[in-house]
């Protein structure tokens, strides 16, 4: 998990310095708070909603309307289930059961922006890249791991706001969906919610 921070946070940064280091009129940089429900199979594993989640976006202009660059984001789910007897394969155990589960979703990306000349700017994109998942179920000293990288999609929707020179709000809505590898298709419906530097 470690090198997977480290990969985000050097991405974030070469996101940073592309965008200064450009025309500002033709990229910007965004940061979110990411509010994430779990569906299908990681609906079932945990049914709590995630509040602790993060997303960095990268856009280039490639011309008025279509904007190109990279995502990436982490969002950690956790449930507490009540002491139950639970099977995993051949195994049954019986315990207090901590169920968690990391998500980073590492995409290249393209926007389509419908109103690139006003302030208010509607917006729907595809990301396609890879999503590393890593569930941990813990129950007293046992811990059952599981870590396959899947390959994603995400869809996405939403708008921003430019209400001052360089900078704007920016809403939207994705759903991620990772498939293959070791656990079945994993797939949530993220909120997002931060602002855009570098118009």
């Amino acid at each position: 998990m470690k090198r997977i921070i480290a990969l985000v946070i050097f991405c974030s940064m070469v996101s940073m310095t592309s965008v200064f280091s450009q025309d500002k009129a033709q990229s910007h940089f965004s940061i979110q708070y990411d509010m994430s429900f779990g569906m299908g199979d990681l609906g079932d594993y945990i049914s709590a909603p995630s509040f602790r989640g993060a997303s960095m976006q990268y856009r280039y202009a490639a011309t008025d309307n279509i904007l190109v660059g990279f995502d990436a984001a982490w969002n950690v789910f956790y449930e507490k289930r009540d002491y139950d007897s639970y099977t995993v394969g051949t195994i049954t155990l019986s315990g207090v059961q901590y169920r968690f589960q990391n998500q980073v979703p590492l995409l290249v990306a393209a926007d389509y922006v419908f109103t690139p000349d006003k302030d208010f700017q509607p917006y729907i994109g595809l990301g396609i890249g890879t999503m590393y998942s890593e569930r941990n179920t813990e129950m007293g000293i046992w811990v059952l791991e599981e870590n396959p990288w899947q390959f994603a999609l995400k869809p996405e929707a939403g708008l921003m706001y430019k209400f001052s020179y360089g900078s704007a709000f920016k809403l939207g809505v994705k759903y991620y969906t990772g498939f293959g590898g070791d656990l079945e298709t994993q797939s949530y419906v993220t909120v997002s919610a931060g602002f855009a530097f570098g118009f």
